[in-house]
């Protein structure tokens, strides 16, 4: 009789299982593939979700692996519905998940070379790949991490170093105040990101938005005034490329003379629309992104990896080892710059072979294929764009500059249009044909849709403002 771990171990058990489950992911996506299709998504109630989990844990049914990885398929939100429009999360292509579970089984801790060596290399060589697509030199280096949001901390956290008198990493912030220009739409990481260095709400120097929700450029000296004036000494500003709530991108040419004018660190935030650099139609929206000093893009989002992956990029590759300072003699014979021991520059030590996701993409199709992703989404954005315009009970909140097009129902009988919209999305999800999220600009709330689905189209757009109008028809709240 097996032991438990044996059998836990078994290569034929391991074979049928991954068998069974690419069967049922296969299915899965030919079904979202057809024109009857399943829900996007079943809203449940959160502790009778948990009661049915905890349920099934405890039921130790060897032989049902198949059945509850079924119900997880169908009870999950479906990123390659057609009506899924709503976060900027993926729908993964196959071969990068296969990529994902080869990383998972052979799980190499890349953080220190000799636990990762095969695709440490490869890490490398998609960060020059990228870092040329943004116009940089091949003198620029940088490193794979674990999403937008930790890849901007270790950006910010460079800058502070290198732009920042002594040594802030040894000796900490003192009695000095800090800041970084930050547009009023940037996302909330960037915020996180600075009261984690802990500089509080002084730290974030805010700088309003034109008609576009792009950062006013003419605002920026007044900003650097205002916080000069209150002793902050301003280290670099942040550019948008493009905004998470209206995805419009910050001129980036304007910010970087400004930068260059003051000594300041210029970084972009290019985790969404970093990817449009692949596309030659929608490239120039990046234009200036090669003068910045770092630049953060998520693989994860329009170029189609499993999350999280996220490439951090440095114009100066002695900049991407200034982030921490830490010794660690058990993990490095020496503390030279050594790109291949990615730790002395990563947050994460223990870091996966996430690099295989990305090459496994360009290795098999090349960068013609995010560049055919990018010219759809971003065309689908017009597309639903124009269909708006069509309808006189619909208005656009801006002209949408990426994938990302936020609106709303305008009703005729009046009334409270934030209340009216907000309960048109609830009402929306619960149906479960189509899935969108809302926002507020200038103090409104607009639907708002991420066109993420290469396979959504101008049918699946009509028929979601087709929906929209039959659930308006409610009385609205006055």
């Amino acid at each position: 009789m097996k032991s438990q771990i044996d059998e836990a171990y078994d290569p034929s058990n391991f074979r049928k299982r991954g068998h069974e489950l690419v069967d049922l992911l296969a299915d899965y996506l030919a079904s979202t593939q057809k024109d009857e299709k399943p829900k996007v998504f079943k809203p449940f109630d959160p502790e009778d979700l948990y009661k049915f989990w905890a349920a099934k844990l405890g039921e130790n049914n060897s032989d049902n692996f198949e059945g509850w990885a079924d119900e997880v398929i169908e009870d999950s939100i479906h990123l390659h519905h057609s009506g899924y429009m709503g976060h900027q999360v993926s729908p993964v292509l196959p071969e990068a998940a296969l990529a994902d579970l080869l990383s998972a089984f052979m799980n190499n801790g890349v953080g220190v070379y000799e636990m990762g060596s095969p695709t440490v290399a490869m890490e490398r060589a998609v960060i020059k790949e990228l870092a040329g697509r943004l116009g940089f030199d091949s003198r620029v280096d940088g490193f794979l991490t674990s999403g937008g949001t930790l890849g901007n901390l270790t950006a910010l956290l460079a800058a502070r170093q290198i732009k920042a008198e002594g040594d802030i990493w040894k000796d900490g912030n003192g009695k000095r105040k800090f800041g970084f220009l930050v547009s009023e739409q940037a996302h909330y990481c960037i915020n996180r990101a600075v009261k984690i260095m802990g500089w509080g709400e002084e730290g974030i120097i805010s700088v309003p938005t034109d008609d576009r929700f792009r950062m006013d450029t003419a605002c920026l000296s007044d900003a650097y005034r205002r916080a000069q004036s209150q002793n902050i000494e301003v280290l670099g500003a942040v550019g948008s490329a493009c905004s998470t709530a209206t995805g419009t991108f910050d001129p980036l040419d304007e910010i970087a003379d400004f930068c260059k004018e003051h000594n300041l660190w210029f970084h972009v935030d290019a985790a969404h629309g970093g990817a449009a650099a692949y596309s030659e139609t929608y490239k120039p929206v990046l234009k200036g992104i090669e003068r910045a000093d770092s630049v953060i893009v998520d693989f994860h989002k329009m170029m189609m990896c499993p999350a999280l992956v996220t490439g951090v990029v440095f114009k100066d590759p002695v900049s991407s080892y200034r982030t921490f300072a830490q010794k660690a003699s058990y993990l490095w014979e020496k503390e030279e710059h050594e790109w291949y021991n990615l730790g002395k520059r990563t947050f994460e030590c223990t870091k996966d072979m996430m690099a295989l996701k990305v090459f496994t993409l360009l290795n098999r199709y090349g960068p013609k294929l995010f560049e055919e992703i990018v010219n759809r989404l971003f065309n689908l954005g017009d597309s639903f764009a124009a269909l708006i315009r069509e309808r006189e009970n619909f208005e656009l909140a801006i002209e949408p500059q990426s994938n990302i097009v936020c609106f709303r129902h305008v009703s005729q009988s009046g009334g409270d249009l934030d209340s009216h919209n907000r309960k048109i999305r609830r009402r929306l999800i619960d149906n479960g044909n189509y899935f969108i999220v809302q926002t507020e600009l200038n103090g409104k709330l607009y639907l708002r849709t991420t066109l993420m689905n290469v396979y959504s189209r101008p049918e699946d757009l009509k028929g979601l403002l087709d929906e929209i109008e039959e659930l308006s028809e409610e009385p609205v709240d006055n």
